[in-house]
């Protein structure tokens, strides 16, 4: 294994005693220093180049937005110079990294040098790293341009740099000038907080994700009555399928419990209403406030108080298995078409093979498949065919089987939006926006015209819509695109080349963005 030292020296990492190893150590720790502060210096000096102009307004968070309002957030903090629209862009391009990543650096910069002058000066002098650095712009961006320089005036007067000193004079800087943002952490959360937050984790995308993907996260704050009652309609559900034999833990069981909730077909449910029937007796009504035994309302006037347990004598309080759809199911969400026809909610699109698509609706193991195939979904990631078969078995009305699609059709048409055929084929053939580092998916963005359509009233030429004049641009990069000066091409074999204002090049391909700039 061969290195290079900070002397451009070569030497082989196998051939180094323990002391030197420590040295290389060591001598790497202050170029890593120098690298960070060296990121910083080009980002702000590249944000400061780029101020906003009339034809050109500034950057802000949003990625939809091309005049933005003074309701929109700027991309760092009170007190510093507004970057000019579309100007990150070439720059988290030049650096690898996703825009998202390039506004992060920029923002840090310019807080750095603005609002935390002192900070940064430590900076300068590898006394302070430059992560840690950033990572105390991010913390103080929310606040005013006062507050942060009070809170760097204190900070540089410690001589200290460390995070117990660093949260202690920002929560002494919040309670100081923001005292608003002060919360009791044990006090309720206000209705400012309420919201439901749905993450899908992308395999292999992310730390700790697996390479299947299939399992979400779902966050919900709320009313405490509404959500106590959800939980305890979770926890009922979650009841009745232990008692269905199911040997999964509460948590666990609770979690299906809202795959029961959304589920179109019949199950076997618990009958906790129906016990004369099923015991062919007569029964005293000890319930009359609508709920039944599992605290859930039926709307009725009581409940039975003895049921029979299955195969058995009448037993107290044991439910009685029944044929589904007989006894209490779970609520259904019934889901309409929307405009066009479509339903609304999450669309999913998953790609199978055709000995998959079989084994959507055989045991794998008839067909000679060992064990699971894997299916890739547009917005999921990758999940095993069983899942997607028990998906499909569970919301079987809410599944659509679209025909293949002929990737290598070429018809083209004189209009300017193409028909589904081919706004499918081009959304399947790239699976994400085609702009250098964009993995946004293809089914949430635009599809530009790589050539800018012309209406043939105006001179434009026949057949400007057609698959190979077609790619997915997410909003924000199809209006860069559009007003930022950049242009691309379509290459016979897929990939696409980039060219920005400045000359700069990339090739993207299906494996990843490739800068080269220098080969050209």
């Amino acid at each position: 294994m061969i290195e290079i030292d900070a002397r451009h020296q070569p030497y082989e990492v196998t051939d180094l005693d323990a002391g030197s190893l420590l040295g290389f150590l060591a001598e790497d720790r202050v170029v890593e220093l120098k690298m960070v502060r060296k990121k910083l210096r080009l980002a702000y000096q590249w944000a400061i180049m780029h101020p906003p102009t009339p034809d050109k307004p500034k950057a802000v968070v949003g990625d939809e937005t091309l005049f933005p309002t003074d309701c929109e957030d700027r991309i760092s903090g009170d007190g510093t110079p507004d970057v000019a629209l579309f100007a990150v862009e070439e720059l988290a391009a030049s650096g690898g990294m996703s825009r998202g990543a390039g506004f992060a650096l920029v923002a840090d910069a310019l807080d750095l040098v603005h609002r935390l002058p002192q900070l940064w000066a430590k900076v300068e002098a590898l006394e302070v790293p430059g992560w840690n650095a950033r990572r105390v712009a991010l913390l103080t961006r929310k606040l005013s341009y006062e507050a942060a320089r009070w809170f760097d005036d204190r900070l540089a007067a410690t001589g200290l740099s460390g995070w117990p000193t660093i949260e202690k004079w920002l929560a002494m800087a919040i309670a100081k000038f923001h005292p608003d943002l002060v919360k009791d952490r044990s006090a309720p959360k206000g209705k400012a907080d309420w919201g439901v937050w749905l993450h899908h984790p992308h395999a292999g995308h992310e730390e700790g994700a697996g390479g299947v993907a299939g399992a979400s996260e779902l966050q919900a704050v709320g009313d405490s009555l509404d959500l106590t009652r959800f939980m305890d309609l979770l926890s009922a559900e979650a009841e009745t399928m232990r008692r269905l034999g199911d040997t999964d833990d509460v948590n666990q069981r609770r979690a299906k419990a809202i795959g029961r909730l959304t589920d179109d077909t019949d199950q076997p449910t618990l009958d906790y209403t129906n016990a004369d029937s099923a015991t062919g007796g007569d029964s005293s009504t000890d319930v009359t406030d609508g709920s039944d035994s599992t605290g859930i309302g039926t709307g009725g006037t009581g409940t039975s108080s003895t049921v029979a347990a299955v195969g058995g004598e009448p037993v107290l309080g044991n439910p009685v298995l029944v044929e589904p759809g007989i006894g209490v199911k779970p609520g259904r969400l019934v889901t309409t078409p929307g405009p066009f026809g479509r339903r609304r909610g999450l669309r999913v699109m998953a790609h199978v093979n055709l000995a998959d698509l079989f084994a959507l609706g055989l045991d794998p193991h008839e067909l000679g498949l060992d064990g699971d195939g894997i299916a890739s979904t547009d917005r999921l990631g990758q999940v095993l065919t069983s899942q997607l078969r028990d998906w499909i078995t569970r919301h079987g009305s809410l599944a659509t089987v679209t025909p293949v699609v002929d990737v290598n059709r070429t018809d083209a048409v004189d209009r300017h939006d193409p028909p589904e055929w081919m706004d499918t084929l081009v959304r399947l053939r790239d699976p994400h926006c085609v702009y250098p580092n964009c993995e946004r998916s293809s089914w949430d963005a635009d599809l530009d015209h790589i050539d800018p359509y012309q209406p043939p009233g105006e001179g434009g030429p026949p057949g400007q819509t057609r698959p190979e004049n077609l790619a997915p641009l997410c909003r924000r990069h199809h209006l860069m695109k559009t007003h930022g000066r950049w242009r691309y091409r379509r290459a016979r074999d897929g990939t696409y080349i980039w060219t920005s204002q400045h000359g700069r090049t990339w090739l993207v391909t299906p494996q990843g963005t490739h800068d080269t700039t220098e080969s050209h």
